[in-house]
This record gives structure tokens, sequence and C-alpha cells, in this order.
């Protein structure tokens, strides 16, 4: 009896080290934020704004694409999943600049300045972030994570390259379905759906797209949900396009937490960044000017020597 007895309370301390044991593990991971690897092109875990000269800016984990705040009433620090988070109105937005578009006459073609070009995904590509939804608004999209090319001066000269948005059911007139979207080359503008609405208001919410050899993925807490393309295919041929810019946030209304963009097949030789600042930036558009005034120096001076040949 004695040895039943101990027998009995060695396995309740045991059950009892296990539970503790699994527990410590589940707090663990439920405080993880997300973590750099060889995968990870940019990282804003959007729990801290800093000052930085005109503006204000939530760094980039990976030292490389700084966010800038903008809009009307920029993003404002609130309680999030893990610390702080941002939290965004219609307005609102982060701006992470991939290249600058910068064109001066008699220039035939904007000129493009390179300044985070690992942003530029080629291939396979997953964008991951957590959402809380406060509210749908009625814009086509409420983008999560957007990455653009920009085509000229105005607000709507943009193309959508790749993105994570929540978007209202085209069938069903629900919203909370989510939405996964790429660029090619070759396949054009390609765009997937949850076949039903997944996202609920006021709840933390794990949200992932995934574009690799098998088509376009999206996630919902680490679990994959249905999906049907509603423009182009699923599985499109070519490669992702460059853009000029990225956006977090705009045209919704929700907090933002833990934002990840990766490179599933990132090349082997990576692409110096370029840390650009204010001096750096009108140092380039000066030698820009330099280069339009040259050429139409030189354009004058041919256009002399023709003319005077000509009286000859």
């Amino acid at each position: 009896m004695k040895k039943f007895r101990a027998t009995t309370i060695a396995g309740l301390m045991l059950v009892m080290l296990l539970v503790s044991t699994l527990s410590l593990v589940f707090v663990n991971l439920a405080k993880a934020q997300y973590a750099a690897d060889a995968y990870t092109v940019g990282l804003w875990h959007l729990d801290e704004v800093k000052p930085d000269e005109y503006m204000e800016i939530t760094p980039d984990a990976m030292g490389y694409n700084h966010g800038t705040l903008g809009g009307e009433t920029p993003p404002a620090l609130v309680e999030g999943k893990f610390g702080k988070a941002l939290s965004f109105n219609v307005s609102s937005f982060i701006y992470v600049p991939i290249s600058f578009l910068v064109g001066f006459p008699p220039t035939p073609q904007p000129i493009y300045i390179p300044i985070s070009p690992n942003l530029d995904i080629q291939k396979e590509l997953k964008i991951e972030a957590w959402i809380n939804v406060r509210a749908f608004t009625n814009a086509s999209y409420n983008n999560i994570v957007v990455k653009c090319t920009r085509t000229g001066p105005l607000v709507e000269d943009v193309t959508r390259v790749f993105g994570l948005a929540v978007k209202p059911s085209l069938e069903q007139n629900e919203n909370g379905v989510l939405s996964g979207c790429v660029f090619t080359d070759s396949g054009g503008f390609n765009e997937i759906v949850t076949t039903e609405p997944i996202i609920s208001l006021n709840q933390w919410t794990n949200v992932a797209f995934t574009r690799t050899s098998t088509g376009m993925h999206l996630y919902v807490n680490g679990e994959e949900k249905n999906v049907k393309a509603i423009h182009g295919v699923q599985n499109p041929t070519g490669s992702i396009i460059n853009g000029t810019e990225v956006y977090i946030g705009h045209d919704t209304e929700v907090i933002i937490d833990e934002v990840r963009i990766s490179d599933l097949v990132p090349e082997k030789v990576v692409s110096a960044q370029i840390d650009i600042g204010n001096n750096l930036l009108i140092a380039i558009v000066i030698a820009v000017l330099a280069f339009a005034i040259a050429w139409v120096l030189r354009k004058a001076i041919q256009m002399w020597v023709i003319y005077s040949k000509s009286r000859d």
C-alpha cells in the first residue's frame, strides 16, 4: 500500500511538472514576437515611433526599411497583441520607399533611384501580420500590407504589385473576406480571396499570404483557407514586377502588430541597401538636374552648329 501511494505521489508530481513545463512553453509562445531569419527582408514590430528630422518613423528590425508615418492623422501607438502596436484610421498609413521616382524634362522616361531593392521580391514571398479590425470601410481594399509601383506624381498613379488586405465579399455582400494578390511580368494582375468571410471585428487574428511554386495561399491563425481567384489565376506564371513603395495600413480601421515580409527564395547575391537621407536625396536631385541641363545645352550647341553650317 505504501509502495502504491509512493508511486501515485511520484506520478502526480511528474504530471504536475509536465503541466508546468507545458504552461511555460505556451506562455512563451503567446508572448513571442516575429524574429528575423534568413528569409526576412522587412520586419516591423510597430511598437515604437521615433522622430526623424521633420517626420516620425517606425523602425524596421532589419535596420534598412524604416517606415514613415503619414496621413491627416498618422497612426497612433496603442496596446497591441505584443506590447504596443499602431492604430490606423482610414487615411493613415506607413510608407516605406523602395525606389524614388524622379523625372525631369527632357528625360524621355522616369528615373527610378533604388532605395531598398530587397523589397523587390521576384519569385516567392510571404506577408504576415497580426490584425485587430475595428470596422470595415467601404474601400475596395482595407489594406494590411500592399506594395505598389508608381508611374506618375498623382495619388492614383499606382499599380498593386503584391498585397494582403480585407475586403467585402463580391457575391455574399458581406465584409471580412481576406485577399492576396501579385502582379507578374507575364501573368498580369492576379488576386485570390477566401471563399467566405473569415475576419471578425475587435479580436486579434494572425493573417498571412504566400506566393510559392504551388500558387497563392491565404492563412488565418496558421490554418490555410479555401480560396478562389477573382482576377487572373491562383498560380500565375512569371516574376513579380518591381515596385516603388510599400504601405502598411491605409483605407482601413485596424490595429496592426508584427508585420513581416519574407523572400522565400532569396538570391545568393543580395543587393546592398542604400540608407538615403535628406542630404543625399537633395544631392541626387541636383545631379539629375545637372544632367538635364547638360543635355539641353548639348542639344542647343548641336542645333547652333547645324544652323551655322547651313548658313555657310
